[in-house]
């Protein structure tokens, strides 16, 4: 742990909110109202001068106090939409793109849409992407799953790096 994460736990302030508002500013700013209970306000942060800033971190909670994992529910809803559209949603990504170009390299410039689409029909062993769904292309689905967790991980190291 480095030194400034360490200092950062110190010097936390933890408390139960409830989010009570937003809104937006001409300048594209964001408002966030919170309503905390008087049990759990802080003095130190009740006795801060306006405009004294902080670092938040904000872990929505179950009613049984456990965090919600928001990462496992966006794995099941991604699961449950199936090969077919998981590769119009990648093929539409200019992110996914990028992958290509430079992980792939079956095209220099993969800078739209269709580009993409072709080469995942490629890698893919499939003339539609629709086949991804159907019978028959088992072999396909598995290729198609296996370019997505490659996707996953070379956009992991870069947002590393």
């Amino acid at each position: 742990m480095t030194r400034e994460a360490a200092r950062a736990i110190e010097n936390k302030l933890a408390f139960e909110c409830k989010k009570d508002g937003l809104q937006q500013r001409q300048d594209g700013s964001w408002i966030l109202r919170l309503t905390v209970h008087p049990n759990d306000m802080k003095m130190r942060l009740a006795q801060a001068a306006m405009g004294t800033r902080y670092q938040c971190v904000l872990v929505e909670i179950n009613d049984d106090e456990t965090p919600v994992d928001h990462v496992a529910i966006a794995r099941s809803q991604w699961r449950d939409l199936g090969p077919t559209k998981q590769a119009g949603i990648r093929c539409s990504d200019p992110v996914f793109w990028a992958f290509l170009s430079e992980e792939k390299r079956i095209s220099p410039d993969v800078n739209d849409h269709e580009a993409a689409a072709q080469i995942v029909r490629t890698l893919c062993r499939v003339t539609s992407r629709s086949q991804l769904d159907k019978p028959g292309f088992q072999a396909s689905r598995v290729l198609w799953y296996g370019l997505d967790q490659e996707f996953q991980a070379w956009k992991a190291l870069q947002s590393r790096g």
